[in-house]
């Protein structure tokens, strides 16, 4: 995704061999290089324990920086911040001038919403390689978290370009890429997940109105959402082929746009820039039968992609259970458990998400509603996107599209940002969050 930082870990192929030191200084054991080869399988199959364990047993035998960086993003990942520090700092007590442990530095600064301090280490690792792309990429996760956004933008462009990137951005068009002619003809791309497509679908307007001819490659759960915008370019109904590119002069990322485009982050197109059916949403809301209620739509689940930013739905219930008869609970998860539903179904809500064909049906939805409240996912983007009230549940380190310490946002006026940290229990975030609901000059809808 646009907003994470990319963990890879220290493969002696895949660097500068001027700041490499060798992955195994002395052949301790025959089996050296197979625990090797077999540590980093584990770590690709996201056996993150095991393969810190693995690194462990090769580091018994000879230590060197690449595989203290390579136990330091095994401990990343199982979300030990501090001990993957250690490891870290270790291997630069070893080798100073070992690039990927400035960048591993810089990484666990950032996962602890340290982005300035990780930035540090990211140009101490450019000033040692310049050519080393994931300290660039992951720089730029770090610019946005801290609003930087043009800087960012322009950084994220090496994405591209990282070793990894034919498995993040598979469309490798025999196109150029679009360098600012208006007279041009210009294929505009999707890539990386629903919300960030739909935080992006915004540029799409400026883009056609700068070419010839503009045309973008949308995946289907989005087609009818995006034909109904506003200066919307001609649609090409993305499949598991890249589009073909017979009839246009260039290529553009979706993501790359407001970069291609020189956007200002002052000047963000704002929303609503996509609509709901303005016929099914009223029919929908009179079908819920709401008996004076306020409607809030929640979902609670996001993508397996972090489950860190989902919570239980038997949480929010009772967070929201004292609001009793002036509340009334519809659910905008499209997939939920049998035992979820009968939860539901207990605290008299609604089950909409259940019947969602694609992310039309989900704009019908929230717009039939009062507020909503969810987690971050890609209902919270189209709920911004069509300037729905929406409170949004972050679990600090939050995506870095949210920034840091900002309870608003730039890129959705009519969201209002509500933090966990550490230190706070999700209920007590639903409970404010309850608290919100029941004074409606507390949500962004009636804030000055």
């Amino acid at each position: 995704m646009l907003s994470r930082l990319l963990a890879a870990i220290y493969r002696p192929e895949s660097g500068d061999r001027k700041t490499q030191a060798p992955e195994v200084a002395t052949a301790a054991t025959d089996s050296a290089p197979m625990t090797k080869a077999r540590a980093d399988l584990l770590f690709d199959a996201g056996e993150h324990a095991a393969a810190r364990a693995a690194y462990g047993q090769l580091i018994g035998a000879t230590t060197t920086p690449g595989l203290l960086v390579n136990r330091g993003y095994c401990e990343l990942a199982l979300g030990e911040s501090d001990t993957a520090q250690l490891s870290f700092q270790a291997a630069l007590s070893h080798s100073p001038q070992f690039a990927p442990a400035w960048v591993g530095l810089g990484d666990a600064a950032a996962q602890k919403n340290r982005h300035t301090e990780a930035l540090r280490c990211y140009d101490s690792a450019l000033d040692l390689n310049g050519a080393l792309l994931i300290a660039r990429n992951n720089r730029a996760q770090s610019l946005l978290a801290l609003g930087r956004m043009e800087e960012a933008w322009r950084e994220n462009e090496t994405r591209f370009a990282l070793p990894n990137a034919a498995t993040l951005y598979p469309h490798r068009l025999a196109l150029p890429r679009w360098d600012g002619n208006a007279g041009k003809r210009v294929l505009v791309h999707w890539e990386q997940g629903f919300g960030d497509i739909i935080q992006h679908l915004r540029f799409l307007p400026a883009m056609a109105a700068r070419s010839r001819a503009c045309a973008f490659e949308c995946p289907p759960p989005l087609m009818a959402l995006v034909r109904r915008m506003p200066g919307a370019p001609a649609l090409i109904e993305a499949d598991n082929q890249p589009p073909n590119p017979d009839g246009f002069d260039c290529h553009a990322p979706l993501l790359s746009l407001p970069f291609l485009l020189g956007i200002s982050a002052k000047a963000l197109p704002h929303s609503p820039y996509l609509a709901a059916d303005a016929v099914r949403a009223p029919a929908l809301r009179a079908g819920w039968k709401t008996d004076g209620k306020h409607l809030v739509g929640i979902a609670w689940r996001a993508s397996t992609f972090d489950p860190r930013r989902s919570l239980a739905l038997a949480q929010l219930l009772e967070a929201f259970a004292p609001l009793g008869g002036s509340v009334r609970l519809v659910s905008l998860q499209k997939d939920i458990s049998a035992q979820e539903a009968a939860l539901l179904s207990q605290h008299g809500g609604i089950d909409a998400g259940s019947g969602f064909g694609s992310f039309d049906d989900t704009a019908t939805a929230l717009a039939a509603l009062d507020t909503i409240v969810c987690v971050d996912t890609a209902v919270a983007h189209l709920a911004g996107a069509l300037a729905r009230t929406t409170l949004l549940l972050l679990n600090e380190p939050a995506a870095v599209r949210w920034m840091l310490n900002r309870d608003d946002s730039p890129w959705y006026p009519s969201m209002r940002l509500l933090r966990k940290g550490d230190d706070t229990p999700w209920p007590q975030l639903l409970e404010k969050a309850a608290q919100m609901l029941a004074t409606p000059q507390q949500t962004p809808e009636g804030r000055a």
